[in-house]
Order: C-alpha cells, then sequence, then structure tokens
C-alpha cells in the first residue's frame, strides 16, 4: 500500500471522531467521512505531499459540512435517534454520584451544539482534535487571528451557558 493511503486509512477515526462531534449522529457522521474520503481519493492529485495528509482531510470534511449546512438550511446537530431521554435517565440513576457531572456534559453538549458552525469547527479541531491554533487555521484556510477569535468567543459562550451566570452578565462588558 502506498504512504498516501496508509495515512488516509489512519486518519479514519479521527475523522469519524470529529464528523460525529459536528453532526451528532453517527449515521450522518459515517456518510460524512465516506464523503471526505471519496473526495480525497478523486483528488488525490492536488495533494502535493507537503505536510499531514490529516490536515488536509480535516479541511475537505469541514467543507463539506458547511456545504451541506448552507445546502439543507436545517440543523445537523441533534440528539442522536439511538439515545432515547430513558437511556439517559437510566444511566444518570445508576450511578446517583455522578448525577451532577452528567447534567454538566449535556448543558455542556447542547452549548456546543447551538455554536454557529464556524465556532463550532475551530472549538472542536482545537479541543477535541488537539489541533494547535496554526494547525486549525491551516485546516480551515483562514488566518491564525480569526481563528483565535473565534476560539475565544466558543469559549466565552460557551463559558456563559454552562455557567448559569449569562443572565446577570449581560450588562458587562469588557474593555481593553
Amino acid at each position: 500500500m502506498d504512504e498516501f493511503l496508509e495515512q488516509l486509512t489512519k486518519a479514519i477515526p479521527t475523522l469519524r471522531r470529529y464528523a460525529f462531534a459536528l453532526v451528532r449522529d453517527s449515521s450522518l457522521a459515517d456518510d460524512l467521512v465516506q464523503d471526505c474520503l471519496e473526495k480525497g481519493l478523486a483528488h488525490r492529485a492536488q495533494w502535493r505531499g507537503e505536510g499531514n495528509l490529516k490536515t488536509w482531510l480535516y479541511r475537505i470534511l469541514s467543507n463539506i459540512h458547511l456545504n451541506q449546512v448552507r445546502a439543507d438550511k436545517r440543523d445537523f446537530l441533534k440528539t442522536s435517534d439511538t439515545t432515547s431521554e430513558a437511556d439517559i435517565t437510566a444511566a444518570a440513576a445508576q450511578s446517583p454520584a455522578n448525577q451532577i457531572d452528567h447534567l454538566y456534559l449535556q448543558d455542556l453538549e447542547a452549548a456546543i451544539a447551538q455554536l454557529p458552525e464556524e465556532q463550532k469547527q475551530i472549538l472542536l479541531l482545537v479541543c477535541l482534535e488537539g489541533f494547535s491554533y496554526q494547525e486549525a487555521a491551516t485546516t480551515l484556510e483562514l488566518p491564525l487571528g480569526t481563528v483565535m477569535s473565534r476560539l475565544s468567543r466558543a469559549r466565552e459562550t460557551l463559558r456563559h451557558k454552562t455557567s448559569g451566570t449569562a443572565e446577570t452578565s449581560t450588562n458587562i462588558r469588557r474593555v481593553k
């Protein structure tokens, strides 16, 4: 197997994790990864062999996702149909010591789902996938400053939505 196909194969699990984080549905995530891999293979000649193939694939996946969101005008971040409210409640009831953590994670997941796509992609690349700011900027073809400001806004939004103080601090403005 040549190096391109080997790197492509190694990237599949992380692409799938990122796709699932974007769409919150395993079948949609699988479709997104498949579309990414098809496009990557079809445009194999465009990859110059410089840098990391995974970054190139993340860019393809991100662009496909944004195009789908724009075309469909619907929310891709609905909770998976396979997880019912009864399943969540039963899991939380089995370990009462973790109920607060479980509720916090549910609130965090809901807050991430409400972020604008541009902020969500950067947040997931940096925080979930461990990309550096520069790698995220390269992947999304954005200036480094744009990545940093969108990530900052995403984190601030999540902080307000998960702390319960969003209503009390709406009149406070940060001045440098």
